[in-house]
């Protein structure tokens, strides 16, 4: 049966089972919240364990980031060296191209070089030769002209000398010969008359007579210290006057020292007094006469040096000198013309000249000059 209880005791039991109530409340707070907070905390190791790795997982990304960006890079470097590379070599293989046709063009362009050459030398040659003989002919022809223009002055002089010749005529059993110009014979020596104010002068001037003026002249030089070394030479301005104050005089000749350049020569000039005259050269037994049968014709010939005023005796021992075939050849002359030789020797009146230097075409040598006629 069941037993009422008192107001009191009903109070205490509903306080008891409020207590109980909340202790259990409080107890599963309290569980609640440690479990919580184990969870807070369990959840914030995962989480701080979890951010941790994402740094490091962003860390490890951008470092292969950027390792992949700096391999892109090489590989992008790479791949322009691998198209540089390629184009270089295409650009290789062009320039190959082209040096090989430049060479090529260069071989050709030499061997046709080498063949002008040889032809241009060729040419040379030829023109050089062709300037020669033109020269030679110009020279031959200047001379030719000269000879011309000496022979029509000869032409005139001896038609006016014929046109008023009053001498002795010449005998009808006497033949001209025509002029027959022809060279020297080998080994003939020159044998030289003057033929001036219509007399013959022999020259006697051998090569002991120069040798011997020579020595002489250069005594003078030895003894007055006149030379005044090789770039000098001798002094001419005082040398000539010593000498020519008292010349050298043959029968013929006065004989005086004068200059050409730096050259010494000797001069010969008539003397008016003497000479050959006319009557002696006509003369069958006269000085003259004696002297051409005398004459060494095999050894010498004769060099007629013609003044203006001379043609009458130069005809005249012209034809003495045909009669004895000796041969003979003549030269027309200016009034003041002066025959001179050289000296000799190495006596000079200022520096020696250099060698000339050797001709790599040397002309054609010359014919000898036609000194007989």
């Amino acid at each position: 049966m069941k037993s009422y209880s008192t107001l009191e005791e009903d109070d205490g039991d509903g306080l008891d089972s409020l207590l109980d109530t909340m202790t259990n409340v409080v107890g599963i707070l309290v569980m609640v919240l440690i479990a919580t907070q184990l969870g807070v905390k369990d959840a914030v190791d995962r989480i701080a364990q979890s951010e941790k790795g994402s740094q490091e997982s962003v860390q490890m990304l951008e470092q292969q980031y950027i390792s992949n960006q700096a391999l892109q890079q090489q590989l992008e470097e790479r791949f322009k060296d691998i198209n540089s590379e390629s184009t270089r070599q295409v650009e290789l293989v062009k320039l190959r191209q082209q040096l090989e046709n430049t060479t090529s063009n260069l071989q050709a362009a030499k061997t046709e070089s080498q063949l002008l050459s040889v032809k241009l030398k060729e040419q040379r040659k030829a023109a050089a030769t062709i300037v020669a003989a033109m020269e030679s002919q110009k020279k031959e022809k200047e001379q030719l002209s000269k000879e011309i223009s000496k022979n029509l002055e000869e032409e005139a002089r001896l038609k006016a000398l014929l046109s008023d010749y009053q001498g002795k005529p010449i005998a009808g059993t006497e033949s001209l010969t025509l002029p027959n110009p022809r060279s020297v014979p080998e080994g003939a020596k020159q044998f030289t008359l003057l033929c001036k104010t219509n007399k013959i002068y022999p020259l006697f001037f051998n090569e002991q007579d120069r040798t011997f003026t020579r020595k002489a002249i250069e005594a003078i030089v030895q003894q007055r210290q006149l030379f005044r070394g090789p770039e000098l030479g001798v002094n001419h301005e005082v040398l000539l006057p010593l000498v020519n104050r008292k010349p050298p005089t043959s029968e013929y000749f006065v004989t005086n020292l004068t200059r050409s350049g730096i050259y010494p020569r000797i001069s010969f000039t008539p003397r008016a007094t003497r000479g050959i005259a006319l009557k002696e050269v006509l003369g069958t037994k006269s000085r003259f006469s004696e002297f051409l049968d005398s004459f060494d014709r095999n050894s010498f010939y004769m060099r007629f040096f013609v003044y203006p005023d001379s043609y009458e005796i130069y005809m005249a021992a012209r034809r003495a000198a045909d009669k004895r075939a000796i041969l003979a050849g003549w030269e027309p002359q200016d009034d003041d013309w002066v025959y001179t030789t050289h000296l000799g020797g190495s006596l000079l009146f200022g520096p020696k000249p250099p060698p000339a230097k050797p001709n790599p075409n040397p002309p054609s040598p010359r014919p000898a000059p036609k000194l007989i006629d």
